[in-house]
């Protein structure tokens, strides 16, 4: 492509972003609608969708991280609710849920982006004490609702950022696989609790996602483990040559990482499992991503097509401004 067609792609990419819905990777009008009423107050329309979903662990789960990134800024108001006469057990379950995960997303919010590294003293020192307030409330929820996933794979996220020691990450992990062993958000935390960032390693979150895609039952959304796992790498790696100086070195190795054996253990794992079920957005997402990555282009087109403009944080954000953008135009993706 001359300098001319770059130019060109530059700027197709560039208004195609324009007609991005980022951060909603799902298909569910209820919760576009909840979310847009949680945004301006109205916290009653996130207890009827939680209500909703009480046995249905992975709705539950995508809808109280969605109304919890909604209500940032509101969990002293989400508190008061708790004081509601008119709250049975199972209600209160809902309402002690959202808070805590209110609560992750505000400590988030406070710490920002990026690594540990490029956050000052006093905003680690706000994000850990904000942090520290989730866990009361999702244990509380736990109590009440004994057989619910969700608080737990919450916790998962409240003892990651708390630095928390494996045992007690490794506890919260089988707790909620006890409740629910195919639960999508608890696999994909615990990923996460694997990764190098958080104390683990390269080696033991791959060990993990090619275990999963092994134990895998054929159409199972988590064998998406796998491509999770190669951002995971190449985001840590990138970060490191960064800050070595060493950008070009990460270049040539973002260009060389996808062998022809690691291309074909991708395959595989797409061709077993299935982007099927509420997280089915986010599996489309990684393995077009991955996919595309890796020269299957048939198939990112495939996977990104059912993305539409919907694209999730993970892997896009990893790979520069309007990178889910770029893939499309490169592969003639319509939305």
């Amino acid at each position: 492509m001359g300098l001319f067609g770059r130019r060109k792609a530059k700027a197709e990419a560039a208004a195609l972003t324009e007609h991005l819905v980022l951060d909603r990777c799902w298909d569910d009008f209820a919760l576009d609608v909840g979310v847009d009423a949680v945004a301006d107050g109205h916290r009653k329309a996130a207890l009827a969708l939680l209500g909703e979903s009480r046995d249905d662990h992975e709705t539950r789960t995508q809808r109280v991280r969605a109304l919890a990134d909604a209500a940032v800024g509101q969990s002293t108001d989400i508190r008061e609710l708790l004081t509601a006469d008119e709250l049975d057990k199972e209600a209160a379950a809902d309402v002690l849920l959202w808070l805590g995960s209110t609560l992750i997303a505000e400590a988030w919010k406070i710490r920002g982006g990026g690594s540990a590294r490029g956050v000052g003293e006093e905003r680690l020192k706000l994000f850990s004490s904000r942090l520290r307030e989730a866990r009361d409330p999702l244990m509380a929820a736990a109590k009440l609702a004994p057989d619910d996933a969700t608080p737990w794979v919450e916790l998962q996220r409240y003892a990651r950022g708390m630095r928390l020691d494996r045992p007690q990450r490794d506890f919260v992990w089988l707790e909620a696989m006890q409740r629910c062993p195919t639960s999508y958000p608890a696999h994909a935390g615990r990923l996460q609790t694997l990764a190098l960032k958080w104390g683990g390693s390269h080696e033991e979150m791959l060990s993990f996602a090619r275990d999963t895609v092994a134990k895998a039952a054929p159409g199972s959304p988590l064998v998406a483990m796998l491509p999770t796992a190669h951002a995971e790498y190449l985001l840590n790696e990138g970060d490191r040559f960064i800050a070595e100086g060493s950008a070009w070195a990460y270049v040539k190795l973002n260009a060389r990482y996808f062998s022809s054996e690691l291309r074909a253990e991708l395959v595989e794992a797409d061709t077993k499992g299935s982007a099927s079920g509420v997280f089915a957005k986010e599996v489309h997402n990684l393995f077009g991503w991955a996919m595309l990555e890796s020269g299957e282009l048939d198939r990112a087109r495939w996977h990104l097509a059912r993305v539409g403009n919907r694209p999730s944080s993970l892997p896009w954000s990893y790979s520069g401004e309007h990178a889910y953008a770029r893939a499309l135009v490169r592969l003639g993706v319509s939305i």
